[in-house]
């Protein structure tokens, strides 16, 4: 009766390694010019699933000479060795040695991913497992679930998933993945899911790595981790009955169904607990200066990795008037852009700050012409004059302006005079002296036109040259340019109805495309109906941002202080909007 439960409960290991391994069996060649079929075990010894494991060497037989490949990556053994094994190939024959002795009474599992491969074509044989126990019994608990990116959701491949005991003596909880090794180890597979299999029956602290130098530890400072903030306990999965049947025969493992191999849905099922991990990497939280640019005519970019409290800098070269600059400061805080007035300045020695912390020393030195500048041709052919004018861009796409937005002129310069008197503007049949533009910010660099636009109509602007003055003396030709709004119905409307539950923080609510480029951003703190009006046709995503700190940006984690990344959450469907068309959704947000 006990060799009877043995080999049911071996059946049940191997239908798991199955689903969450896709380890199918392998076939004959059926023929054809090329060998597309993996090898396959023929035998092991000791056999696979041994109870009371005493040796040092295992030798795994198989149907035709392989290779290995990439072990030290693709190899995985858990619990995890001090001393990596030995492989060797003698043959069709995989010897593993070991150096070290093992603990008792306990199941190893040894991992063997893509390593497999057969001589010739590199088949691999997917993701097999050797199962073996020092004590009278093979570990029948488990975990599961998957690693996701925190920022977008994305299954994350090729990550350390580990399990370490509660506590350590020797090592204070919340340094346990810098310090200790962990008691199991899996990794992830292309859809980020995971499992680990044969564990004791004990709580557990979860926790997921993606390990730069591959010594299970959470040591480097570009690493990534993902942690569950509670203990987790192992179970035995939920493995239907009719299945387990189809798995034995007599005293004899049978081969398993091929619609099971690969199903998430059957691996979900079969855990009431299947944990999802969001993996993040934490900001170092020591400000550095990452590099400046410097620019013609003289400018220069300082930019800092962190957004910066009070960034500052003092000129330790020269002395200057009190504005001999102008500064704008990014969105995000982390890039300050400074013009400087004197053309003549070649250079300057820079002390960098945030706040009352002093960064790095810059030597700024400034070109004395612009690289690759129009040059305009006299009335003869030898008299050729490089001139300088004013940049700037518009909002147009082409000669297109979509309706919903307003027409904008950016300044690469900010402007110390500007008159748009005299620039003729003309809406459909109508003419009008002086365009109504409105400057948008204090450098005198952002203008908008102040004018309701109506659909399909012809707009057009007559610039008379020298109107535009910025800082460092240039200005602008005479220019015309004309463009069309679109028509409504080639657009589509979105109308979103959000219903948030009382939890008590705000969410930045964020229209992006298929890029997850930022299209349009709202911030919300309270069940509401949402509009995106003029939508091109095409896909767009819904993402949420669950703003806990209320600073109108995503926050990534921090280990140390046991902080999870802020929760995003993506509307369950891409909006398909079409042409001429309104469309309205539904969306719960906790």
């Amino acid at each position: 009766m006990k060799t009877k439960n043995f080999i049911v409960q071996t059946a049940v290991y191997f239908l798991i390694a199955s689903i969450f391994y896709g380890c199918a069996n392998p076939v004959s060649p059926g023929g054809g010019p090329r060998d597309t079929q993996p090898p396959g075990v023929i035998s092991s010894n000791p056999p696979n699933y041994s109870l009371f494991f005493d040796k040092q060497k295992i030798s795994i037989t198989f149907d035709e000479f392989v290779k290995l490949k990439n072990p030290n990556q693709q190899v995985l053994i858990s619990p995890p060795l001090k001393n990596k094994p030995e492989f060797k190939l003698r043959g069709k024959n995989l010897l593993i040695e070991f150096e070290e002795e093992f603990m008792p009474g306990t199941t190893y599992t040894i991992f063997f991913g893509n390593a497999i491969v057969d001589l010739t074509e590199e088949n691999p044989l997917v993701n097999y497992l050797y199962v073996f126990s020092t004590g009278d019994h093979i570990d029948s608990l488990a975990i599961a679930g998957e690693v996701v990116n925190a920022f977008d959701l994305q299954p994350r491949d090729d990550v350390f998933v580990m399990l370490f005991a509660p506590t350590i003596d020797t090592i204070p909880q919340d340094s346990i993945p810098m310090f200790a090794r962990p008691l199991y180890i899996s990794k992830t597979d292309e859809n980020g899911q995971f499992q680990l299999l044969n564990l004791r029956d004990q709580e557990y602290r979860l926790f997921a790595l993606k390990d730069v130098n591959s010594n299970y530890k959470f040591d480097q400072p570009n690493e990534e981790i993902a942690f569950i903030d509670s203990l987790v306990s192992p179970i035995i999965p939920d493995v239907p009955t009719t299945v387990i049947d189809t798995l034995t025969n007599g005293d004899s493992l049978a081969l398993l169904p091929d619609s099971l191999i690969y199903d998430t849905l059957v691996l979900q099922n079969m855990f009431k607990e299947y944990y999802q991990l969001f993996l993040f990497a934490q900001i170092d939280s020591t400000q550095r200066l990452l590099d400046e640019e410097v620019f013609y005519p003289p400018k220069f970019r300082i930019n800092y990795k962190f957004p910066a409290k009070d960034p500052k800098f003092s000129v330790i070269n020269k002395e200057l008037d009190k504005d001999w600059k102008i500064e704008e400061l990014n969105r995000g805080r982390d890039s300050l852009l400074v013009w400087v007035r004197d053309m003549e300045l070649d250079s300057l020695h820079l002390v960098v700050a945030d706040d009352t912390t002093i960064l790095d020393t810059l030597w700024i030195v400034f070109s004395r012409e612009k690289k690759n500048a129009p040059i305009k041709k006299g009335k003869k052919n030898d008299d050729i004059e490089i001139v300088e004018r004013i940049e700037f861009k518009t909002s147009l796409n082409g000669r297109i302006l979509d309706l919903g937005h307003p027409f904008r002129m950016v300044m690469a310069n900010p402007l110390d005079a500007y008159d748009f008197e005299d620039v003729f503007f003309v809406a459909a049949d109508d003419t009008m002296q002086g365009a109504p533009f409105k400057v948008l910010d204090s450098l005198n660099r952002i203008f908008e036109l102040d004018y309701e636009m109506t659909e399909a109509t012809r707009y057009e602007f007559l610039f008379p040259d020298s109107i535009l003055f910025d800082i460092y003396g240039l200005t602008n030709d005479s220019l015309q340019a004309s463009f069309s709004t679109g028509r409504e119905s080639d657009y589509g409307n979105l109308i979103l109805n959000i219903s948030i539950e009382d939890s008590g923080y705000p969410y930045i609510l964020q229209l992006l495309d298929q890029k997850e480029n930022i299209l349009k951003e709202t911030y919300i703190s309270e069940s509401q109906t949402v509009s995106y009006q003029y939508l091109k046709p095409g896909s767009y995503l819904i993402k949420a941002v669950q703003d806990k700190w209320s600073n109108k940006h995503w926050d990534t984690g921090i280990y140390v202080e046991k902080r999870q990344p802020e929760n995003v959450f993506y509307f369950p469907a891409e909006i398909n909007i079409r042409a001429n068309w309104d469309m309205k959704e539904s969306w719960q947000l906790p």
